[in-house]
């Protein structure tokens, strides 16, 4: 960690954006500043940045009695947790108890789930503020982060930009100093391409780790109770309760909080965490330029290689070679996704087609979805890819890619050129789709600026189970490269 020093009672901008979540954390820990206090300072952020960002759409209104119960207890001389005071927000799609929860739908505009999503009440039982929840596409659709309820979310780096999808809400709001963390989730990027367009840390631990409990779309229960995630489902299979922040460690501190069953989720396994791995020595790792089938910009790709180079200074020996198998990768996640379609959507959507956002309702009501034959023909396809590429990690641990094609863009481009072949917005992200089948663990660290200095952040992708490994190459990658800056004031529209 750095020795960042705890702003004033009236930081600045740039102070609130820098600080960990670990360091706030300690500086509440060491009574430096009371939980009220570093509420209140949250707060202040969110009344300047929020209303051009459009990151944080309902504000938790127990957020100050939560952090009051925190001074209490400090008082007391007891620490609730590790988060002890620590503000944190939620995407919309995950269940927070007593507080709207919409997945950015108007089907779910009033609904006020009774149960907080084991991910969010286990941060809460670790001491954690909950501010409130981050914007997001509808249903988690989309690559950026609108919906027919809130509208857009935009990029504190440039106000013209996406802070991707379709977490962008919370990624904003880390990125902006509005919120020390941001927990989400991540199915084909929506955590990873957020982390690269805002340049900050994220990660998405390897499926089966983190309860999805609570995870919408789901049709909420007359009783209140929070259905069990279907084990048949792609969706619950491949994607993950996923988190962003501005520090490696603030990655690895979460990650020991959220990993373990709850007795609910019948995917998520009891598998040993074990304790930081504090050398690269052993490690092994591969970096390529793109999954494929669509290009990377090379001033991306030329992030990766340098990351690749301070690995390699480090000891680490690293190949230049693309797994086999992972060209088709990103089509196999795909057909996947389109076999099993959104059965929990179109149950809730069912003679009220005409609520949902034009774009999902497009899309949704015109799709059909694939016969169990060809769902299973398509996870065929998945494991194959999978068995080549987890071959090609036992002699190269570690995969290092980009996370997109281009940088943070404006949505309303709905197609670029890269190395003379077109792009459509919807495949800007088949680095991330690619990985997404192979149910690997998945940092996002920021590598550099792209030609027009924005953040660029690359993936490194490590084998199942072993998140600690990632985390640890990550953070090697973060010391050569510097943690998260706060993006420059002559580009930070939002102030």
């Amino acid at each position: 960690m750095n020795n960042t020093v705890l702003p004033p009672a009236e930081p600045t901008s740039e102070q609130l954006t820098g600080l960990s979540m670990v360091e706030w954390a300690a500086a509440l820990r060491e009574r430096r500043l009371t939980a009220v206090e570093c509420l209140e300072q949250h707060l202040g952020r969110i009344a300047q940045a929020n209303p051009r960002l459009n990151a944080v759409v309902t504000l938790n209104p127990l957020a100050r009695e939560e952090a009051e119960a925190a001074d209490a207890a400090a008082a007391e001389g007891r620490l609730l947790g590790p988060l002890h005071g620590v503000p944190f927000t939620v995407k919309d799609t995950l269940a927070t108890k007593g507080l709207r929860t919409t997945a950015g739908s108007p089907l779910l505009g009033d609904y006020v789930p009774e149960q907080s999503a084991t991910a969010v009440r286990r941060l809460q039982e670790a001491g954690a503020v909950l501010l409130g929840k981050g914007n997001c596409s509808e249903f988690a659709v989309e690559t950026h982060s609108r919906n027919p309820l809130f509208g857009d979310t935009w990029n504190p780096w440039d106000t013209s930009l996406t802070p991707g999808g379709s977490t962008g809400g919370d990624s904003a709001a880390v990125a902006s100093g509005m919120s020390a963390f941001g927990i989400g989730t991540d199915f084909g990027g929506s955590i990873r391409w957020p982390a690269h367009c805002t340049g900050i840390a994220s990660l998405r631990p390897t499926p089966g780790l983190v309860p999805e409990t609570g995870l919408l779309p789901y049709v909420p229960p007359a009783d209140g109770s929070l259905p069990a995630p279907n084990s048949m489902s792609a969706l619950h299979r491949l994607g993950t309760v996923a988190w962003l922040a501005r520090s490696v460690e603030d990655l690895a501190v979460l990650l020991g909080i959220l990993a373990g069953p709850d007795g609910v989720d019948p995917s998520t396994v009891p598998v040993p965490l074990g304790g930081p791995v504090d050398s690269l020595a052993g490690i092994t790792a591969a970096w390529f330029e793109d999954e494929g089938t669509y290009p990377v910009r090379d001033d991306l790709v030329a992030a990766v290689r340098n990351a690749a180079e301070v690995l390699e200074g480090q000891g680490v020996p690293v190949t230049h070679g693309r797994p086999p198998g992972i060209e088709r990768a990103a089509t196999a996640f795909v057909a996947l996704r389109t076999a099993e379609g959104m059965p929990e959507v179109v149950e809730l959507a069912t003679g009220r087609e005409d609520e949902l956002g034009a774009n999902l309702g497009t899309s949704l009501l015109g799709a059909t979805p694939g016969t169990v034959v060809q769902y299973r023909r398509a996870a065929a396809e998945r494991d194959a890819i999978r068995a080549r590429v987890l071959g090609f990690m036992e002699e190269h641990n570690i995969l290092l890619l980009p996370v997109a094609s281009v940088p943070a863009s404006d949505p309303r481009i709905r197609s670029f050129t890269v190395s003379g072949k077109d792009i459509p917005w919807t495949e800007l992200g088949s680095c991330c789709r690619a990985i997404s089948i192979l149910g690997c663990p998945v940092a996002v660290v920021p590598c550099g600026l792209s030609n027009e200095g924005l953040p660029v952040g690359i993936q490194v992708v490590g084998r199942p189970y072993r998140d600690r490994e990632v985390l640890a190459v990550a953070a090697a990658l973060e010391r050569a490269f510097g943690r998260f800056s706060p993006p420059p004031l002559s580009s930070r529209r939002a102030d």
